[in-house]
């Protein structure tokens, strides 16, 4: 499975927790976009939840991911290191 898919998955399972009715996660969205109905708390599970899944941390990359496309960039890039 593409990475970028499987990480919005991820993000969608806390949202529809927190009440959300999304189907999609926009990869120019910020990490904390109002919409998804994240906070900082259900953002560090979501990122121990990447690191899990894939071996590595989005902050592993040389530069902080800001947005969601960032984030499967950044995973991405590190996996193929």
């Amino acid at each position: 499975m593409e990475v970028q898919v499987r990480i919005a998955e991820l993000v969608l399972q806390i949202h529809h927790r927190n009440g959300g009715e999304l189907s999609a996660v926009d990869p120019d969205w910020r990490l904390l976009e109002p919409q998804l109905r994240l906070d900082s708390l259900d953002l560090a599970e979501l990122m121990v939840a990447i690191e899990r899944e894939f071996g590595c941390s989005p902050f592993d990359a040389p530069r902080p991911p800001r947005t969601w496309g960032e984030v499967g960039r950044a995973v991405a890039g590190v996996m193929r290191r």
